[in-house]
């Protein structure tokens, strides 16, 4: 009974010993909160707007950090090893901080590329409105009722887009700019088509 007793002692402290030299390992709690709350910062700079690619994947490094943790967390208590998860989450907390500092100059380089396209696409369309009238000799009525509506559109669109950019919102402002893009180059092409026909 008493050699039964200290084999079980033995059993025990060579299972703490292995369990101390294994990592014995206690779950990244604080290093997941940490990370957690650099994504949430760089979500505040909107770095989610003007840098989707990079944010998108920063999410996905993070639920591969979790998900490396949840298997841990299944494992025989003794074979848990985090240090993987734990440079996952190093790995994710950096890229969060840098689209963080970085994210303020994507949203500045995008705000000026709306602008100087804005002021581009109605000049464009101001001499598109004359182009459509000297095209009367060479197009159908239809051809040419396209794109008089077409460009209505785009004028729509394009100033849609200035009063959006004007109140802050530079991405809806980027939606409605590109649409009015496409727009004008669809009559441009019309314009390009020789003869009457050409209507898309």
């Amino acid at each position: 009974m008493c050699s039964f007793r200290r084999l079980i002692t033995v059993a025990v402290a060579g299972a703490c010993i292995l369990g101390f030299f294994s990592g014995c390992a206690k779950a990244p709690d604080e290093e997941l909160a940490t990370t957690k709350a650099a994504i949430k910062a760089a979500q505040d700079a909107e770095a989610d707007k003007y840098m989707p690619n990079s944010f998108q994947n920063l999410q996905k490094s993070l639920v591969s950090a979790e998900v490396e943790i949840k298997m841990q967390n299944s494992a025989f208590v003794l074979s848990r090893n985090y240090a993987k998860a734990k440079q996952l989450l190093q790995n994710t907390k950096d890229l969060a901080t840098q689209i963080t500092a970085e994210a303020p100059g994507a949203k500045a380089d995008m705000k000026a590329q709306v602008e100087e396209g804005l002021a581009s696409a109605q000049e464009a369309a101001k001499e598109t409105r004359v182009d459509i009238r000297k095209a009367r000799r060479s197009k159908s009525k239809q051809v040419l009722a396209q794109m008089a509506a077409d460009l209505d559109a785009a004028e729509s669109a394009l100033a849609q887009a200035t009063a959006d950019f004007a109140a802050g919102n530079i991405l809806d402002a980027r939606e409605k700019f590109t649409d009015a893009q496409k727009l004008l180059k669809n009559i441009f092409d019309q314009l390009s088509t020789d003869g009457t026909d050409g209507l898309m």
